[in-house]
């Protein structure tokens, strides 16, 4: 098997080689661990995030690392943690640590300890392997390595979902994404976290099913959620398994094709596939399940808002869409861009369908060349009048009614003696 540092870009192995050597100076072990060693193991082609441990203090560790390479830190003291961003990467030290849940899905209560004891808080024994930075000896004193062979997950101890429910959402991904299974005893010990899924913070739940968005299939992980009844738990209705398999699928191909103008979302990359996501959850669903998932999920307004545009979208009747290009713009001018494309992403009526790219791409932009001021230097006195003119104008060249600034002209003149100016 490969050295894990190949797998490291430049920049990674550089920070690799700064902690261990920070650390060795101070006198402290440190050990890499998790999604790294897992990924290793696996012989993936490369490794995306590297999280340390040490049994030390890590956020002095990482503000000596600053201090003398440069880049920031990012601390947070209450579990003593820090992360350390530097061209472009970010790696988290965290000090070796004992937690304990003051109740059922709450934050831990954390202390220092050594490793083999932080090995034991971690969600499942195939991000519980750890190599020594000094020398890269694996550790994994739960036989981690025989379930990554195994294919299997499984956690450490049953009241792993009890204690911290957002597990489940790990580990659908985790299952979704190497074609893992969950033993017995896991199954179990998911089941008796189930009751605890709704006491889980809306921040929590939203950080972990966006990870699950940006995965490459997401609806693996969302279908397998679906099966073990973690969406069931929550009070809030979802698609059919084979509707969700559909819609990702339907979103791949659209944004691969470029058929919509994204870029006029004005939206960043990560962003744009969490709103997909949170879309083919949502689509469809009824306003009410839309509500419950804005009243749990600390949403961006823009998402927010374009969720709850979905309610009234969804429900449009498809016969009126069989209506003039003008009528079908009125009836989408007050929905935003991202909110018709997550329409147009999940909507099986291509009239529908079609309108809605159209909306967005030409009818929203169209004007009459004529405008208030034309009509004010006409001699028209302001009021409702106006509106109602240039109004007419604007159906009239989406209808096709008028096709030139002369054509416009002619029908402005009727329009003015029509309210009598």
């Amino acid at each position: 098997m490969t050295d894990v540092t190949s797998l490291l870009n430049p920049k990674q192995r550089f920070m690799l080689d700064a902690i261990r050597d920070a650390a060795q100076e101070s006198g402290i072990s440190a050990y890499l661990v998790g999604g790294a060693v897992r990924d290793w193991l696996l012989q993936l082609p490369e490794i995306d995030d590297l999280d340390f441990v040490v049994e030390g203090d890590a956020m002095a560790l990482a503000e000596s690392l600053r201090r003398r390479h440069g880049g920031e830190v990012q601390a947070y003291p209450k579990f003593g943690t820090a992360t350390w961003h530097m061209n472009g990467v970010a790696v988290d030290l965290a000090m070796a640590r004992r937690e304990s849940y003051p109740r059922p899905a709450a934050l831990p209560v954390v202390e220092p300890s050594d490793l083999p004891t932080d090995l034991l808080r971690r969600d499942f024994t195939i991000n519980a392997i750890a190599m020594r930075l000094d020398d890269f000896t694996l550790i994994d004193p739960l036989g981690g390595q025989d379930d990554l062979r195994r294919g299997v997950m499984r956690v450490i101890h049953p009241r792993s979902f009890v204690d911290d429910p957002t597990r489940m959402l790990r580990g659908a991904r985790y299952a979704a994404r190497f074609k893992f299974a969950l033993d017995a005893e896991t199954h179990l010990a998911l089941e008796a976290g189930l009751p605890y899924v709704r006491a889980l913070s809306g921040e929590r739940v939203k950080y972990d099913l966006e990870l699950n968005f940006e995965d490459r299939e997401p609806e693996g992980a969302l279908t397998l959620l679906r099966e073990w009844g973690f969406f069931e738990a929550a009070g809030i209705p979802v698609p059919p398994a084979d509707s969700l398999v559909h819609r990702f699928r339907r979103a791949r191909a659209v944004l691969w094709s470029g058929e919509w103008p994204v870029e006029t979302l004005h939206i960043g990359a990560r962003d744009l596939l969490h709103a997909v996501g949170w879309g083919a959850l949502t689509y469809n669903m009824g306003q009410l399940g839309i509500a419950r998932w804005v009243e749990w999920i600390p949403f961006e307004h823009a998402v927010r808002d374009a969720l709850i545009d979905l309610g009234p979208l969804s429900s449009l009747s498809s016969a009126s869409f069989r209506a003039r290009r003008s009528r079908l713009s009125e009836l989408l001018r007050g929905f935003s861009g991202l909110s018709l494309f997550l329409a147009y992403l999940f909507e099986t009526n291509k009239l529908k369908c079609d309108a809605l790219l159209c909306e967005w791409k030409d009818w929203r932009w169209v004007k009459p060349v004529t405008t208030g001021d034309d009509l004010r230097a006409l001699g028209l006195p302001p009021g409702p009048a106006y509106g109602r003119i240039l109004s007419r104008l604007r159906r009239a060249w989406l209808d096709d009614e008028v096709q030139s600034y002369a054509d416009e002209q002619r029908l402005l003149q009727r329009l003015i003696e029509t309210e009598g100016m």
